[in-house]
């Protein structure tokens, strides 16, 4: 009772308390005050939003502000659909001792949209339910659902793909528009753009009948999962012109959480069928055991006064300075806060809905680093507690930025207070292997410059920075933001007038080179979608709403590209079949012995295996050139001096195969180049077995079009421009003036038949 009369009174004392209080006169000690006094009245159930049966459906908003709530049914999520309008209008029950409004309305909603009329301060706003599970077009109307029946076929033997480390994830970034956008993509065109696309099986480059893209080329390639760009409902794209193709966004503007969005699917208007494409969307990568991350965008909303939150709860969710104007450290005008109890109860609840219902096998959490530590460690317990949960990814961008509050941030700095897994990109590792991300111009170890302590330090995984151990760093070159790697390299060697899309067979040597420090590297290896192909955006550094045209993966780079393709297949192949590469623990980093006595461009280490039987190798030798001028011999170190190695990864070609042995202790790598060796001893006792068959694909179609290149330029000279001080090899410079679509003509001709936001940091 005494709980119940001061819940009354807390709730009484803050729904009026603020009356005549303008937002810009709001102080931070206010509104901490005020939020912290909310705190006290947070809900702990389970079941916020509407919780549909077929003989009725329970409606609950956490609203402890309002002096009324009514519920608002609608035939249709717009007004501007045929048979629109109002169904009922019925007032809800207030709770004092937690905050939460109440109705119950009889009958089988399902497929009835609704809205909360939610009244604060003498002002009514209407608003969608901040728990919806599903929405109309554009996400303006809630709508109830029979979550059962837009389950596809088999769902209930869908399994989540997960690994016994995390760091055994080879992430593969994608958008679902720039997936399948491109007829190249041999998508139908129906699908192209959608959710659906990733469910068709049997596409091939152009539809040509020969070489695999979409799913069945990610299978080939060796990527194990996938990281999908922003899916639930955001608010950039218009939803009701489902005929603009050319509508895109990334999608880091969120409306409705905990639902899909409807560009992407082939109804938007009914709010089931997104949910249904959803999880077949999953459910095929699932299928072809590829894990799904899911990148979710909780530290800002897509509008913050009109947001859903704020009109039902103004100015809890999000944070203020003490001049009442909104924090800002997203860039995107409205932090959330995740310090605030319902807030962080909204994130938990959220992830944990997308496990259950969707079987998302783990989360991105975009800038992580605006989020508290504890609201963090209080998702990885919550993801903990499914089956298997220990093993669902979780990883985010933990950069420094947070403004307005006094919380305890989940930033690179704080890694030692976060769990052992959750992880953080390592954009040390980045910087030095490219350049610096934000000076187009500036170069990294792969286009010449030395500071091999600096890549010593992304290989171990900056274990002897900010993370613990490997399974709290993401290792990466690229990724969404900023330019591609093949962008980077253009703009930094050749300079940023030049031709993107052209070939240029110094800058694919040094995309190679930096393939085999990434993917040879301790941590969570990750890859911008198409990194592998020489993805181009024509230089556009934050291409978050631009054309389609620009941002579509170009699947003809396979044949323009596909030694460059092959070659990553290769690194994929014998990163999978050596576990010490993807240990968790710092077992792998105290094993690891660099070499002293080489040149300054030069990185060199041998990892000797204390960490599986002998399934698989005792021991790999990492070799990396980056001198643009000159080939060196790398004398081997220590114990490896001593044995005979088989070369598996040199500068052009990787895989599971011997390319040539090493037999004197040295190693002659050519500049721009890398070699990785396997001690010869358990290479021939170890029998394993990849298909790479796709490689051979590939490089035939890379050869075609080298040779046909070559005979058009003969008189050619190698020795092209330099952008920033470095010097590069003569005799591998040819530039390709073929366009992107001759050379995929001359390409298929050489083909073996293969069936199978904004801105931020």
């Amino acid at each position: 009772m005494l709980k119940k009369l001061i819940a009354g009174a807390v709730a009484f004392m803050l729904t009026f308390s603020a009356v005549g209080v303008t937002r810009e006169a709001h102080a931070q000690e206010d509104y901490t005050s005020q939020a912290r006094q909310l705190d006290k009245l947070a809900y702990e159930g389970d079941d916020l939003g509407a919780v549909y049966s077929p003989e009725n459906t329970v409606f609950k908003v956490w609203a402890p502000t309002a002096s009324k709530v009514e519920l608002k049914l609608y035939k249709t999520g717009s007004d501007q659909e045929k048979n629109a309008g109002l169904i009922a209008q019925s007032p809800m029950e207030y709770n004092p001792e937690n905050g939460v409004w109440t109705v119950t309305k009889q009958g089988d909603l399902n497929g009835v949209y609704y809205t909360y009329l939610v009244t604060v301060e003498g002002k009514t706003n209407e608003t969608a339910d901040i728990y919806a599970k599903a929405a109309g077009v554009n996400g303006e109307r809630s709508m109830v659902v029979d979550l059962d029946a837009t389950d596809p076929d088999n769902w209930e033997n869908d399994r989540h793909i997960l690994f016994d480390h995390q760091t055994q994830a080879t992430v593969w970034e994608v958008h679902i528009k720039d997936f399948s956008s491109s007829p190249s993509s041999g998508v139908s065109q129906d699908n192209r753009g959608k959710y659906l696309a990733f469910t068709e099986e049997g596409t091939t480059l152009n539809g040509e009948g020969e070489v695999p893209t979409c799913v069945d080329y990610l299978k080939a390639l060796g990527v194990n999962c996938v990281q999908i760009n922003p899916f639930y409902d955001f608010g950039s794209v218009d939803e009701s012109k489902t005929d603009d193709q050319e509508a895109f966004n990334w999608g880091y503007d969120p409306k409705n959480y905990n639902l899909p969005e409807g560009s992407y699917s082939s109804n938007p208007y009914d709010g089931a069928v997104r949910i249904r494409e959803a999880k077949q969307m999953i459910q095929a990568l699932h299928d072809a055991g590829i894990a799904v991350v899911m990148d979710v965008v909780y530290n800002h909303t897509y509008t913050g006064e009109d947001s859903f939150f704020n009109k039902t709860v103004p100015n809890y969710y999000y944070r203020f300075h003490e001049d009442g104007s909104w924090a800002n450290g997203s860039g995107c005008g409205n932090d959330t806060a995740s310090e605030r109890a319902m807030y962080r109860k909204f994130m938990v609840d959220s992830v944990a809905y997308w496990v259950e219902e969707y079987h998302i096998d783990g989360f991105r959490f975009d800038l992580m680093g605006l989020h508290d530590v504890e609201t963090m460690n209080a998702i990885r317990e919550k993801l903990d507690s499914f089956e298997n949960g220990e093993k669902l990814i979780m990883y985010g961008e933990a950069w420094e930025m947070a403004q307005a509050t006094d919380a305890t941030m989940a930033c690179q700095d704080n890694m030692h207070l976060l769990n052992e897994r959750i992880g953080a990109f390592n954009d040390g590792m980045r910087d030095i292997l490219k350049g610096d991300n934000f000076q187009a111009a500036d170069i990294g170890f792969i286009q010449g410059r030395g500071a091999p302590s600096l890549v010593k330090k992304g290989i171990k995984a900056a274990t002897d920075e900010w993370a613990r151990q490997p399974s709290q760093t993401v290792s990466y070159m690229s990724c969404h933001d900023n330019m591609t790697l093949y962008d980077k390299l253009v703009a930094s060697v050749l300079g940023e007038k030049e031709d993107y899309r052209a070939r240029n067979e110094q800058l694919v040597q040094m995309n190679k080179l930096g393939a085999c420090a990434l993917l040879t590297s301790q941590g969570i290896a990750f890859m911008l979608a198409g990194e592998e192909m020489a993805r181009s955006k024509d230089g556009d550094h934050n291409s978050y709403q631009s054309s389609v045209q620009l941002n579509q993966i170009d699947w003809n780079n396979l044949a323009l590209y596909g030694d460059l393709a092959a070659y990553y297949m290769g690194l994929l192949a014998i990163r999978n079949n050596f576990a010490p590469f993807t240990q968790d623990d710092n077992t792998s980093v105290a094993h690891m012995v660099f070499y002293e006595n080489t040149d300054k461009h030069v990185v060199a280490y041998t990892l000797e295996n204390t960490v599986t039987n002998a399934t698989q190798w005792d021991a790999v030798t990492v070799l990396l050139n980056s001198n643009t001028d000159k080939d060196v011999t790398v004398q081997l170190e220590g114990a490896a001096a001593n044995k005979d190695w088989v070369i598996v990864a040199d500068g052009q070609s990787a895989g599971l195969t011997s390319l040539g042995e090493i037999t004197d202790g040295k190693a002659v790598l050519p500049r721009s180049s890398a070699m990785v060796l396997v001690d010869k001893e358990s290479f021939a006792r170890v029998k394993l077995d990849a298909d790479l068959s796709l490689q051979q694909v590939l490089q035939n179609a890379a050869g075609t079009v080298e040779e046909d290149a070559s005979q058009a330029q003969a008189s050619s000279t190698a020795q092209q421009q330099t952008g920033a001080g470095a010097q590069f090899f003569t005799g591998h410079g040819v530039l390709w003036l073929l366009g992107a679509a001759a050379a995929a003509v001359v390409a298929i001709a050489g083909f073996v038949f293969y069936k199978k936001r904004k801105n931020k940091k």
